[in-house]
């Protein structure tokens, strides 16, 4: 009668596929090697397309304008003032009612 160890041959499989899996991984982490000392070799290059560019730019002066345009501001407040200032209802209505479409829509 013979006594196979089947966990024994399961445990043989998988330590084949463990070695090949580090040998792969060996492999694999030479040419990252070999890639790197390719890259530093020729260095590293950066360009931006046209539009990217212009993106960066406007953010940047997005983010240096004031928050409060003071001048506005000033302005408006001089009109209340003087009683000159007339607020349109038409117009805040239609911004109501525009704002309101767009939720539904």
């Amino acid at each position: 009668m013979k006594v196979y160890d089947y966990n024994a041959q399961l445990d043989y499989g998988s330590s084949l596929k463990k070695g090949n899996r580090i040998e792969q991984a060996g492999r694999e982490q030479q040419g990252r090697e070999q890639a790197s000392v390719d890259v530093e070799s020729k260095g590293d290059r950066v360009s931006f397309s046209e539009e990217g560019r212009l993106r960066t730019e406007a953010y940047k002066e997005a983010m240096n304008a004031p928050e409060v345009r003071k001048d506005k501001v000033a302005a408006i407040k001089a009109q209340i003032a003087s009683g000159e200032y007339k607020i349109d209802s038409n117009k805040i209505a239609e911004g109501l009612l525009r704002d309101e479409i767009d939720l539904f829509i």
